[in-house]
């Protein structure tokens, strides 16, 4: 195998003059504050994902962090999640001073482990909601988690920051759920020129209530200055008639996005079809090719009613297999290959983690095995069938003289 000379990007993202004239247009337009273009992103997003409300953040992680704050959870509520994954999963229930109720990964998909979320829910008939990634692109059982919502009253967010574009039972992952969010960060399905995440919510009430909490925690939501909203001075604060936009209901944040990001957002989504099927493809082409490594490899298996838009291929190593992560990733990473691990592995053995309060349904041993052994490969569009064979050679290559 003959070493390359330039870089195998992990991820990348992909846009022309389309998105660069779009920002240059909004920036001469005048109006740089959340406005018209979010607006217009925010009502197109939720008609493609079919939630009735959307509201545009800057991260994914602010989205996941509003959707827990607008489940009204009282102080200490316990809310489920999974111990393996990206951290912002499980983060913004401590954040929102609430419960960790947590359990194990299932090798199989690298989803929530279903049986120990209905073990959970049967053992601890406190817990509120829950919160769960469609891991990689790869759907969760939502026929089976809104089941078991419905028997035992939990609220659903749906974290599909990895997940924009797959399907599962005929509709859009993120479709399901009381709320859900997506991150449209640099490395992800596509971008808001780098940063961006949003919410998507059921109801109108709920829906406003992100927007309030988007912009301080305002009282009333006008978007822009560039219209005339009329009568401002229709609020009362201490006795005192003021302007709504300056009048604040309750303790919020900054979130909010500038308009060039909506207006390279609307460009990207008109590419979204094509992202998807590139994913797919070169996600087709590598499981193709490696499933013959199987005596080392565990591969990430689907439902049958699902159709996903891949984030990554993910591999984990088998047990004793005669050669380490660390030996393998480091061999891609020298031969030009950029690799990722499974995001945090289990977020429970992180330093930063170790000593909050969580309470365990089961054990975390598959939770370890990926913190462990599985690392992960892009699939993005910029990739070429020359890259992949490349990716798949040295993979082989390795192998062969670590046997």
């Amino acid at each position: 195998m003959k070493k390359r000379k330039d870089q195998i990007f992990f991820a990348k993202a992909v846009y022309d003059g389309k998105e660069i004239n779009a920002v240059v247009d909004c920036l001469k337009y005048g109006w740089l504050g959340t406005g018209r273009l979010t607006e217009r992103f925010e009502k197109r997003f939720a008609k493609y994902i079919g939630m009735p409300y959307a509201s545009l953040v800057n991260s994914g992680s602010s989205a996941n962090l509003l959707a827990i704050r607008v489940l009204n959870l009282p102080e200490g509520s316990k809310v489920l999640t999974c111990a393996a994954g990206f951290p912002s999963t499980l983060s913004p229930i401590w954040h929102s001073h609430l419960q960790v109720v947590a359990v194990d990964v299932d090798l199989k998909s690298l989803n929530i482990d279903l049986d120990r979320v209905e073990q959970a829910v049967k053992k601890h008939k406190d817990i509120k909601a829950i919160i769960f990634a469609h891991t990689l692109g790869n759907p969760v059982d939502m026929k089976r988690i809104m089941h078991l919502a419905s028997k035992y009253k939990l609220q659903v967010i749906e974290d599909n920051c990895d997940g924009l574009g797959s399907e599962i039972y005929g509709r859009k992952t993120g479709s399901f759920g009381n709320f859900s969010t997506c991150s449209f960060y640099a490395s992800h399905h596509m971008t808001l020129a780098g940063a961006g995440g949003i919410v998507l919510s059921k109801n109108e009430k709920s829906a406003y209530r992100v927007k309030s909490l988007r912009e301080w925690g305002k009282e009333q939501i006008t978007l822009g200055y560039d219209k005339d909203h009329g009568v401002y001075f229709d609020s009362i604060s201490n006795g005192v008639p003021y302007d709504h936009r300056y009048s604040y209901s309750e303790i919020g944040y900054n979130f909010k996005v500038p308009e060039i990001m909506a207006a390279f957002g609307l460009v990207q989504m008109d590419r979204l079809e094509n992202f998807h099927r590139d994913r797919r493809k070169n996600f087709k082409y590598l499981m193709t090719k490696l499933n013959k490594l199987g005596d080392y490899f565990h591969f990430v298996e689907t439902l049958p009613q699902a159709n996903p838009s891949w984030f990554n291929f993910p591999l984990t190593l088998r047990d004793k297999v005669p050669f380490s992560r660390k030996d393998l990733v480091e061999f891609l990473e020298k031969n030009k290959i950029r690799t990722r691990l499974f995001f945090a592995g289990n977020i429970l053995r992180q330093s930063g983690f170790k000593s909050l309060p969580v309470i365990l349904v089961g054990g975390l041993e598959t939770a370890d095995k990926v913190h462990r052994d599985s690392f992960l490969l892009g699939v993005h569009s910029s990739q070429t069938k020359e890259m992949l064979d490349y990716m798949i050679d040295a993979i082989e290559e390795f192998i062969k003289t670590n046997k």
